[in-house]
């Protein structure tokens, strides 16, 4: 097997892995980046840390590296569109990219937070380490919250976005 067939292969098998689709967003010198990533996870409760990975040619990941800031918004299922067009490398670099879309800035980063998404981690950089072709970035949340916790989530499986249905006792427990 090659090793574009072996790659090909891993991408196939890892995406039988459902997960749930975030934006993470930067500013620096008052100019914001976003991108869409399903590589994201929570690490640790104390202290409150996360961790996404970027690929080392991501524009959002030379930015995160020069400002020390991130902020993660947790996609619900009814943003599909926002999470296509930022994950669409063709599209415009600052505050063009976020023109039409419903943001707020972070309480403690200022970084832009998705105000129809399902939760954010507003973080600071605690570690940026390159593992393969992707840097593992982990920060320290210093701020976080729900946004619409009644929304369903968007999920990421097998190539495609999907969603599932939130039971009504679900919400209200929350």
């Amino acid at each position: 097997m090659t090793s574009q067939d072996r790659a090909v292969e891993f991408r196939r098998t890892a995406g039988a892995f459902a997960t749930g689709v975030g934006i993470v967003s930067s500013v620096y010198d008052d100019i914001p980046l976003a991108m869409t990533v399903n590589s994201f996870t929570t690490v640790s409760l104390n202290p409150t840390l996360v961790l996404t990975c970027l690929k080392h040619r991501s524009r959002l990941l030379g930015q995160i590296r020069d400002s020390g800031i991130f902020a993660v918004t947790v996609l619900a299922a009814d943003q599909r569109d926002v999470a296509r067009w930022f994950a669409d490398a063709r599209r415009p670099s600052g505050a063009a990219a976020f023109a039409g879309v419903r943001v707020h800035r972070a309480p403690a980063t200022g970084c832009l937070v998705f105000t129809e998404g399902l939760a954010y981690f507003d973080c600071r950089v605690r570690d940026l380490s390159d593992q393969g072709d992707h840097s593992v970035v982990i920060g320290e949340a210093v701020s976080y919250g729900a946004l619409n916790p009644a929304k369903a989530p968007l999920l990421y499986l097998n190539g495609s976005y999907r969603s599932i249905a939130v039971a009504p006792s679900a919400v209200s427990a929350a």
